[in-house]
């Protein structure tokens, strides 16, 4: 079952963007010349390990007060200077690190291959505790300061003591034996942990107990075939400023807004994307499966704007800095769109051998990680 599992999920990867092309071409949509409005200046860059390595994950760094933190497929965690990359400290461990990095106080989290949750000393890299669950673990853990939630490729949720790592509770969702290779990343929100699954379900439960508040559907299985009832909800979940709603997206499936306190969904649009929205200007911005970004109204009325012109590129999760909306690509390019109106406005190569995590923002700065493990700051000028 393992093998067959693994197999499916090869098939998967390599269906994407075949599934979303349109019916005349297959090929990624060649980078056509656009008058640049801005510039992309590297503020700093970093080389840390294997980057991503071969395998699909999407280990994406995280900000926490003045620092920055990275971690590498082949074990390898950094702290930096958030606003120079001066390192802080580096360690090499012997995990193979597939999900992270989580952090929470004075810890931090990564989660890796061989189906570990890992806490670690946010001062100085060493391991803390290591904790087994029963399969990769691809997203980061997150924690509340009390509680570590992490999330497996098998479709569990488990819960640990966050001092020592001890098992609290856990969760098992029903898993499609053909899913996309990722996982959600637990979002959580007052006491309430919500978790996407790849049964294109979001659910919320209690981070005390694992009691469940609620659950919603997201994407509806439709076709004949396994690779057409592919429904995962695989983008990371967007909480919005008033902690009062979450964005969920599906593959093949819905872009959902929905209240945290009742799971009642405010608004939905059918929209497939397998990565995470952005939201700025009162706008949800989304990347569709066929590589289209949109921009849609925020309280879901309609859309504002559709940019087709980097169709299957494979895009990142969107991302809004400086009055732009953000997106990476296969090929290692970072596009700025326009939030107004998502006219192409500055790009940049950051990594040939493609981008695939989320990038970050803090206002000043985006920081973008590569697969072959080079993290840059950009900063967006005036030409």
């Amino acid at each position: 079952m393992v093998f067959i599992r693994k197999l499916s999920l090869v098939l998967a990867t390599l269906m994407v963007v075949a599934c979303a092309s349109d019916p005349t071409s297959r090929e990624p949509a060649r980078l056509t010349d656009f008058q640049a409005e801005k510039k992309l200046k590297e503020a700093w860059s970093y080389s840390l390990g294997d980057g991503q390595a071969e395998a699909y994950h999407r280990i994406t760094p995280v900000i926490d007060g003045e620092e920055i933190f990275i971690a590498s497929s082949n074990g390898k965690i950094a702290a930096l200077n958030k606003v120079t990359g001066k390192k802080i400290w580096k360690k090499s461990h012997d995990l193979r690190i597939s999900g992270g990095i989580g952090v929470s106080g004075t810890m931090l989290f990564v989660g890796t291959s061989d189906g570990e949750v890992v806490a670690l000393d946010r001062l100085t890299g060493q391991i803390i505790w290591t904790t087994p669950v029963n399969s990769e673990v691809l997203s980061a853990p997150q924690s509340d300061g009390d509680v570590v939630v992490a999330q497996t490729y098998s479709g569990e949720v488990h819960a640990f003591s966050i001092s020592d790592g001890k098992p609290l509770w856990n969760y098992i969702s029903q898993v499609p034996r053909l899913t996309l290779r990722g996982t959600s990343t637990p979002k959580i929100v007052r006491g309430v942990v919500m978790v996407g699954f790849a049964n294109g379900r979001v659910v919320a439960f209690d981070i005390e107990n694992g009691a469940v508040r609620w659950e919603q559907r997201i994407s509806v299985p439709q076709g004949s075939t396994e690779i057409e009832r592919l429904v995962d909800v695989d983008g990371r979940l967007l909480v919005l400023e008033d902690d009062q709603t979450v964005i969920a997206t599906g593959y093949q499936g819905q872009i959902m807004a929905i209240d945290i306190g009742s799971g009642r969904p405010l608004w939905g649009k059918e929209t497939s994307s397998y990565v995470g929205a952005a939201s700025a200007l009162g706008n949800i911005y989304v990347v569709a499966a066929d590589g289209s970004v949109n921009a849609l109204d925020g309280n879901g009325q309609g859309a504002r704007w559709t940019q087709t012109v980097l169709a299957r590129r494979e895009l990142t999760e969107p991302v809004a800095f400086d009055g732009a909306i953000g997106v990476g690509d296969f090929e290692g390019y970072l596009h700025m769109l326009a939030q107004v109106d998502g006219h192409l406005i500055a790009r940049a190569r950051v990594d040939s051998d493609g981008l695939r995590a989320p990038m970050i923002a803090d206002g000043k700065l985006l920081y973008v990680y590569g697969n072959s493990g080079e993290l840059a700051a950009y900063k967006l000028q005036d030409l």
